[in-house]
């Protein structure tokens, strides 16, 4: 049977394609794996053309004899269901676990991703976890992972829990919560292993300002995986978006039901953890305290939006300057409160009626720089060895 003829085959170009409708692989991003049984190998092996082997830059003992369906290095996903000859190709570990050769796809003389050892380190420790049932690797960039290791402390706890407060199926879907690593350079031996470290006990790691790695039984449900953390993160961002009080979330008490009921078994680690949700309500008592304090005489800000003395101190807002300079005669108009405290103003307001009509200025501030604050970087609280023999 020819390899494009198969079900595993058709359902990982699926995925593939999947992935990138929903844009999680721009230009050539991404990449994935699946281990083949050998059933399916069978099926497919009179196609095969064996070509000479190549040095793995580590030992996987346990993949010996396996073969891998993976995409291509720099193929990019939106062509992989157009051209899957070029984009994909299999690959054959050998008896020892420290060599692997191509066996067919790779058209015109194309490699496995560049991610090939995290892949096959990583296939090993979750073969090891799952006692042979996990089978695939997906990596992807969803713009929404990305951008929460932006704003999130680097805590996999609080970024577990704080998933875990948008979305009920994000508890079901991921009940050993996420693991964040430190960032690596992509395709490098320690972006692999710091992986599988984190693969040991769970199935989701995140790569800071990279992108999502998951593993998973099926090809499904590692597309799940990715599809539910990233509408997890996309909740949060638009609630954040809001700016306004968190007023409803998943509790721990109603996590604890929802894992009983489903015999999740959610970590306490994870379940305990304080999720990052209020910020908005720390952003609106500044801003009230501010109004407050203010002097009588100063203008009173539009409904609803805050000061400019806050918006100034907001680590995530900037204003763009004025076009043109501010003309001299606004200054006389000005509140006491928007000068400088030396500053006397030596003419009397005029009265409202007579006072003759001036263009509407800009009254943000200037661009600051961001200074978006800095979380604490504390060790994990408690770290894992690699199991990978």
């Amino acid at each position: 049977m020819k390899v494009l003829d198969t079900d595993f085959a058709r359902d990982f170009i699926r995925m593939c394609n999947d992935g990138w409708s929903f844009g999680w692989h721009e230009a050539n991003g991404g990449n994935a794996s699946y281990r083949m049984r050998q059933a399916e190998v069978n099926e497919v092996k009179s196609g095969f053309r064996i070509r000479s082997w190549e040095r793995i830059d580590t030992e996987v003992p346990t993949l010996a004899g396996e073969c891998f369906l993976i995409t291509a290095s720099g193929s990019h996903f939106r062509n992989i269901a157009h051209d899957p000859k070029r984009t994909l190709g299999i690959i054959e570990v050998d008896r020892t676990g420290t060599a692997w050769r191509p066996c067919w796809g790779f058209k015109d003389g194309g490699r496995p991703t560049s991610e090939l050892v995290a892949h096959l380190i990583n296939h090993e420790v979750r073969k090891a976890a799952t006692k042979g049932a996990s089978r695939v690797i997906y990596h992807a960039h969803p713009a929404n992972i990305a951008a929460m290791t932006c704003v999130m402390p680097a805590d996999p706890a609080v970024f577990t829990r704080t998933l875990w407060a948008q979305l009920a199926e994000c508890a079901m879907v991921i009940p050993h919560g996420v693991e964040l690593i430190p960032w690596e350079v992509p395709g490098s031996l320690g972006l692999a292993i710091e992986s599988a470290k984190a693969m040991e006990h769970t199935n989701a790691v995140i790569w800071p300002h990279h992108g999502l790695f998951v593993s998973g039984d099926t090809l499904d449900e590692a597309f799940g995986i990715m599809q539910t953390v990233d509408k997890a993160a996309e909740i949060y961002l638009k609630a954040r978006a809001c700016g306004t009080a968190n007023t409803s979330s998943i509790s721990n008490d109603d996590l604890s039901a929802f894992s009983r009921e489903y015999d999740l078994g959610l970590s306490r680690r994870n379940l305990h953890a304080e999720p990052l949700l209020d910020l908005p309500v720390r952003v609106i008592e500044r801003v009230e305290r501010v109004q407050e304090t203010a002097p009588a005489e100063t203008s009173k800000p539009q409904a609803g939006a805050p000061s400019s003395e806050v918006l100034a101190s907001m680590p995530w807002t900037f204003s763009f300057p004025a076009a043109s300079a501010q003309p001299v005669e606004l200054a006389e108009a000005m509140p006491a409160s928007a000068q400088s405290a030396d500053t006397v103003v030596a003419q009397p307001v005029q009265p409202m009626e007579a006072a003759p009509m001036q263009p509407v200025q800009s009254a943000r501030p200037a661009v600051q720089p961001a200074t978006q604050p800095t979380a604490q970087s504390a060790e994990p609280v408690y770290r894992f060895g690699m199991r990978l023999r």
